[in-house]
C-alpha cells in the first residue's frame, strides 16, 4: 500500500507542478496583453491615427494567437499514462495488498462518502440574516402550562413550487389544541411531518385566516396580497405564527363581508361541520326540510355552525347547551332549546319525539347510549368530538409495527398520486368545503360566532377559555 501511494503523490505532485507553470505563464500573457492594451488607448487619445490603432490591434491578436499554441503545446506534452498507471496500480495491489486490506478500504471509503453526503444534506451553517417572528407552542406534552409565546421563532420560506408564505392575521384555538398539549398525535405528527415540525416545541392552531405576501412559482391560483383562510390537521405544523408556510391547495379566499377574525373562526369546525352532515348523517342539504335534528352541544364552535347549516337546509333544531348560550342559539335559528345545566336531560329528552338525527359535539362527558336511545331506527348519531387515537399509546415495539405500516401506506399513496394530508381529520378538511362556507358567509346565510378575541401573550387565559363550558362559539389569537 505504501508504494501505491507513493506512485499516486509523484503523479498528484507533477501534475501540480505543470498546473503552476501553466498559471505563471498565463499571468505573464495577460500582464502583456493588458501592458499593450494601455499603450495603444494611450496613444490612440493622443494622437487620433487610425492605422496605428489597427496595427496595435493586429499585435494584440498575434500575441493571443501565439500563446494559445504554447498552451496546446503545454497539454499535448503532458506525461500522463492513464493506462499504464492503472496497470502498474493493479500489479501492486495484486502482489502486496491483501483481500483484508482491500475491504477495510472500500468500507472505509463507502462509510466516508455517506457520513459525507448526509452532513452535506443535514447541516447548514447558521445564517447571518434570521428574520424572528413570534409564534404559540407547546414545549411540552404535560398539559397547557407547557404552552408558551416564542419571540424568536425562524421565520419560515418557500421550498416547494406549490406552496404559499401567509402572513397570519388571527387563529382560532380549539379543543383539539388543548388535546396537542398531553400528547395527542404525536406519532402521526412524527411519521407525517420532516424537520423541525416533527419534534417538540409544537406549535398550536388548526386554522387562520391572514395575507399571502409571497408565492412559490408554480402557484397559479392565488397571488400576493390575496386574504385567505385555511385549515389544517392535527398532526401538522400549527398556525399560530406570524408566518406560515402552506401548500395552496389547502387554502381558499377568506370571506369579505367579516374580518379576519370572524374569518379565522370558519375554517376548521366548519369542516368538521359540512363533513358531519353531508358524509356522516342522513342529513343531507336536499332532504333536510321537516326532519328532526338534535345537536347536543349547540354553544360550541361546531355546534353553531350546525345548527345555521340544518336549519337553512329546512331542518327543525332542538339544541341542547348551557342557560348563557340560549339567547345565543335563539338568534342562530334554534326552534327548541333544552337547558343542560338546570333539567335532567334524560327526562327532558322523553318529552320530546325522537330525532332523523342526533349531532353530538359538546366537549364534556355524557352517555351516548341515552342519546342513541331517542334515535329514529333509520336516524344517524354523528359525535364530533376528538376520537381517542390508539397510536399515541403505544409501546416501543408495536409503536415500531405501527410506523412501518403508515409508511408503507405512505409510500403506495405517493405512487398512486394520492394527496398525504388525507389522514385522520385530514380527509375532512376539504378546500370545497371552505368555499362552500365562504359563499354562505357573503350571502348572509352563515353567520361567525366570535367569543373572546386574545392577543398572543394572553394564551394561557384563551386555553382556560376554550376548555370552559360556557364558552360560546370560537376563541380567537389576533396577530394584528
Amino acid at each position: 500500500m505504501d508504494e501505491v501511494w507513493f506512485h499516486l503523490s509523484n503523479q498528484l505532485e507533477m501534475l501540480q507542478v505543470q498546473a503552476s507553470m501553466a498559471a505563471q505563464q498565463g499571468q505573464q500573457w495577460c500582464m502583456a496583453w493588458l501592458t499593450q492594451l494601455r499603450q495603444f488607448i494611450l496613444q490612440f487619445c493622443d494622437e487620433q491615427h487610425v492605422q496605428y490603432a489597427k496595427d496595435i490591434m493586429l499585435g494584440v491578436a498575434t500575441s493571443v494567437q501565439r500563446g494559445w499554441q504554447e498552451v496546446k503545446f503545454q497539454y499535448y506534452n503532458t506525461q500522463w499514462n492513464t493506462a499504464d498507471f492503472y496497470r502498474q496500480l493493479r500489479i501492486l495491489c495484486a502482489n502486496k495488498v491483501s483481500r483484508r486490506e482491500a475491504m477495510f478500504c472500500l468500507t472505509g471509503l463507502v462509510i466516508g462518502t455517506v457520513t459525507g453526503y448526509y452532513i452535506g444534506i443535514y447541516w447548514k451553517p447558521a445564517s447571518q440574516h434570521i428574520h424572528h417572528i413570534k409564534a404559540i407552542a407547546c414545549h411540552h406534552y404535560y398539559g397547557i402550562e407547557g404552552v408558551l409565546m416564542i419571540d424568536d421563532c425562524e421565520m419560515p420560506a418557500i421550498k416547494k413550487s406549490n406552496e404559499l408564505l401567509i402572513q397570519v392575521k388571527a387563529a382560532s384555538l380549539n379543543v383539539i389544541d388543548t388535546k396537542v398539549c398531553f400528547g395527542y398525535s404525536r406519532i402521526y405528527r412524527r411519521l407525517l411531518n420532516s424537520g423541525k415540525q416533527k419534534q417538540l416545541p409544537v406549535t398550536l392552531g388548526r386554522d387562520c385566516a391572514g395575507v399571502i405576501v409571497d408565492i412559490g412559482q408554480g402557484v397559479i391560483n392565488f397571488d400576493i396580497g390575496d386574504e385567505v383562510f385555511l385549515a389544517v390537521p392535527s398532526w401538522a405544523s400549527g398556525t399560530m405564527a406570524e408566518y406560515i408556510i402552506v401548500p395552496e391547495t389547502q387554502v381558499a379566499r377568506r370571506p369579505k363581508t367579516c374580518n379576519f377574525e370572524a374569518s379565522a373562526s370558519l375554517p376548521y369546525n366548519g369542516c368538521l361541520a359540512w363533513d358531519a352532515l353531508v358524509n356522516r348523517s342522513v342529513i343531507k342539504e336536499g332532504n333536510a326540510k321537516g326532519k328532526r335534528v338534535l345537536i347536543f352541544g349547540g354553544s360550541t364552535p361546531i355546534g353553531c355552525i350546525l345548527t345555521q347549516l340544518i336549519k337553512l337546509w329546512g331542518g327543525y333544531v332542538v339544541t341542547a347547551c348551557r342557560t348563557n348560550s340560549v339567547p345565543i342559539m335563539k338568534a342562530l335559528g334554534a326552534d327548541e332549546v333544552i337547558i343542560i345545566n338546570e333539567t335532567d336531560v334524560e327526562k327532558e329528552l322523553e318529552l320530546h319525539d325522537k330525532y332523523d338525527a342526533i349531532f353530538y359535539t359538546d366537549n364534556q362527558p355524557f352517555q351516548e347510549y341515552i342519546l342513541k336511545r331517542h334515535l329514529l331506527p333509520h336516524g344517524s348519531y354523528v359525535s364530533t368530538v376528538p376520537e381517542q387515537l390508539r397510536s399515541d399509546s403505544l409501546g416501543f415495539i408495536c409503536g415500531s409495527i405501527f410506523a412501518g405500516c403508515v409508511r408503507i401506506k405512505l409510500l403506495i399513496q405517493y405512487m398512486f398520486g394520492f394527496n398525504m394530508h388525507q389522514w385522520k381529520e385530514g380527509a375532512k378538511l376539504n378546500v370545497t368545503y371552505l368555499r362552500a362556507l365562504c359563499d354562505l358567509t357573503d350571502a348572509n346565510q352563515l353567520q361567525t360566532v366570535v367569543d373572546r378575541v386574545y392577543a398572543p401573550y394572553n394564551i394561557e387565559r384563551a386555553l382556560h377559555h376554550v376548555l370552559d363550558p360556557n364558552s360560546i362559539g370560537s376563541t380567537i389569537i389576533t396577530f394584528q
